[in-house]
């Protein structure tokens, strides 16, 4: 019965229902403590403002996979705690919080005594920076290596959780840094109030934390409901608008699209990582200072279901706009209008309107979005005139680039552009054989750009073009996105029956340790367990 009433709690807040799995997971929670069921809650309270009760539920969560030596639920748990603490602008509290989980996904020993709490000056306030975090930052990828990448094969499902995890606990560490540093000095959200690792949580008062009516809408959700009606300043001045860029960021962060580009002085590529597309999945519309990426009806581009809209910083031709389609991404390839380098791919502000995260990038701060809303003349939240975010925060998100971006678009001089389809893309229609299709869309951008300059070199192969460098590795390597198992299956998918004998033969053989795609030299050989370096092999009973 618990099992069923919290699975219901969960897809009623996945759903964006918070107050009916609210109360699911309360009724599942009375007859079984689960630190999942906990976790689910917390986030429930987070997004209807309920600060205190998403910080108990948090910390119950922590408690009880400390009690269980549950390292990935502790992890977790301390990440919601520390988003928690972030929205209760206690900046401090929660990069302190981040930094004890991303400890845990390191594999540091859970009662550390790592000392964080107490970096602080003689003010009391917090003396670690955002800056020390990006230098001090690693990266988190998958190890490389016939033998490490065999290795990994068996655990690539757990290893990505906690890659992805890790990352997730520096992203808010850099951001309640941060914000922590726009404070003024002695500020309380400056000052560490956790002491304790893993505390004993104490049931909250539930005053001025009641469960918000399902159809309303919060304040900063952008529309209007009875609460607000008579209370102008909830949806007005910088509070409100921070309290709206609190929900913007969480949705970009759940929705970008990574972007790259290369550029030289007649023309651009730009790459933008999407997978599982097809010509007939996705309409590209070129204007001069625009690109726009429509997907058919039915279609999501990435997790994000709306349009791409990309505003150039300079102009180009559209008539001579091309792009392939690919497994891993599309690849736009313009034609620059002016000859000359653009100091950047995109428009003032367009950052914050398209979607797009163009690495390395760590999204749009609070004050740059608040300084951009107000300065396209909104007085108040409600002018926005958005859907209702418990609803559906996805169209609210939508809703929202859409408004803002329209300001941004109308507001350039658009005087010169006529839309035009792009109708030479360089990838094979639909009534080309499938023979041809794969040749065309193998055509290096190389082909369909403008040459570029190159330059002296003593290589035996001649001059390098270093503006189209990217080009030759092809699709993106999924084994270089952390995701392994995808990458190993593809590779089973895509081969002949000699190669899967060969590499079912060898993995089986080795544990796990090695991988051949040699038939030949597979079937004659008897592979041993060859574990990674500081690895020991254990036979099982």
């Amino acid at each position: 019965m618990a099992t069923r009433l919290a699975e219901g709690g969960v897809e009623a807040v996945k759903a964006g229902n918070y107050a009916e799995g609210i109360a699911m997971l309360t009724e599942a929670l009375k007859e079984r403590a689960a630190p999942l069921w906990h976790l689910e809650r917390s986030k429930a309270y987070l997004r209807t403002s309920q600060f205190d009760l998403a910080l108990y539920d948090a910390e119950m969560a922590l408690r009880i996979a400390f009690d269980r030596a549950n390292r990935h639920q502790m992890a977790e748990a301390q990440l919601r705690r520390a988003i928690t603490l972030f929205r209760m602008g206690r900046f401090a509290d929660a990069d302190i919080c981040a930094f004890w989980a991303t400890r845990l996904c390191d594999g540091a020993r859970a009662q550390e005594d790592d000392g964080q709490q107490n970096k602080v000056d003689g003010n009391g306030d917090y003396t670690v920076r955002a800056q020390e975090v990006k230098d001090g930052a690693r990266p988190s990828e998958q190890p490389s290596g016939s033998g490490d990448m065999a290795a990994a094969l068996s655990a690539a499902s757990q290893h990505s959780k906690e890659l992805r995890l890790r990352n997730q606990a520096l992203s808010w560490r850099l951001q309640a840094l941060t914000q922590m540093e726009q404070l003024a000095v002695g500020h309380d959200g400056r000052k560490p109030h956790v002491s304790v690792k893993y505390p004993e949580p104490s049931q909250p008062s539930t005053t001025g934390n009641a469960p918000h009516d399902s159809s309303a809408v919060d304040d900063d959700a952008g529309g209007e409901s009875s609460n607000t009606a008579n209370a102008p300043t909830a949806t007005s001045g910088r509070d409100a608008w921070e309290r709206l860029w609190i929900r913007y960021h969480d949705m970009y962060a759940q929705q970008r699209i990574r972007c790259s580009f290369y550029q030289n002085e007649t023309s651009l590529t730009v790459d933008i990582f999407l997978k599982n597309l097809s010509l007939d999945k996705v309409a590209i519309e070129s204007e001069p200072r625009a690109i726009k990426i429509t997907p058919a009806q039915g279609v999501s581009l990435g997790s994000y279901g709306g349009a791409i809209m990309l505003l150039l910083f300079g102009e180009i031709k559209p008539e001579a706009t091309k792009y392939n389609v690919k497994s891993m991404k599309i690849e736009l390839i313009l034609q620059k209008k002016t000859a000359g380098k653009w100091p950047t791919l995109r428009c003032d502000n367009a950052d914050i309107v398209d979607n797009l995260s163009i690495s390395p990038s760590q999204g749009v701060s609070s004050n740059q979005f608040c300084d951009f809303i107000t300065a396209l003349g909104y007085k108040d939240i409600r002018e926005l005139e958005l859907p209702d975010f418990d609803r559906d925060c996805s169209a609210w998100y939508s809703a929202l680039l859409e408004k803002l971006r329209s300001r941004v678009y109308n507001g350039r001089d658009t005087s010169s552009a006529t839309k035009t389809d792009v109708s030479t893309p360089a990838v094979p229609t639909p009534s080309q054989t499938k023979e041809s299709a794969e040749r065309a869309t193998d055509v290096p951008a190389a082909n369909l750009s403008s040459s570029a300059p190159s330059y002296p070199t003593s290589s035996r192969k001649g001059p390098k073009n270093w503006d189209n460098i990217d080009d030759e590795g092809g699709d993106e390597d999924p084994s270089k996105n952390g995701d392994v198992n995808s990458f190993f299956q593809q590779i089973y998918k895509d081969a002949d029956e000699d190669t899967k004998r060969a590499m079912m033969k060898s993995f089986v053989e080795s544990n796990g340790t090695a991988l051949s795609t040699s038939w030949n030299d597979a079937k004659s050989k008897t592979y041993k367990t060859q574990p990674p370096d500081g690895v020991e092999a254990k036979k099982w009973d």
